[in-house]
């Protein structure tokens, strides 16, 4: 058990501290009767999200760990840069219609 949570810690810290922060400082902002307390509030969901979202895409592309592997993404965007070759097209040669 202490090596899992050595292994996310981080991941374990990032997601207490955003729920005692919502639950503590954003949400009782957004629900008092102050206009201004309102819109710190909901700069602070915003900071929140961008938060978050920055710590899952750190998680993901981790070396440690991570959902995406490395040397895939890496072939891949090779892949996405080398143009396949185009073929030649002919013109079909007209023909005329008879009745």
């Amino acid at each position: 058990m202490i090596e899992f949570l050595k292994k996310y810690k981080t991941q374990i810290f990032n997601i207490i501290t955003i729920f005692l922060i919502l639950e503590f400082a954003v949400f009782p902002g957004l629900t008092a009767a102050n206009t201004f307390s309102n819109i710190l509030a909901g700069i602070g969901l915003l900071l929140l999200i961008v938060w978050g979202g920055l710590e899952l895409y750190r998680y993901v592309t981790s070396d440690k760990g991570g959902i995406v592997d490395k040397q895939e993404l890496k072939e891949a965007e090779q892949m996405v840069k080398e143009k396949p070759a185009k073929k030649k097209t002919t013109a079909k040669p007209k023909t005329k219609k008879t009745k």
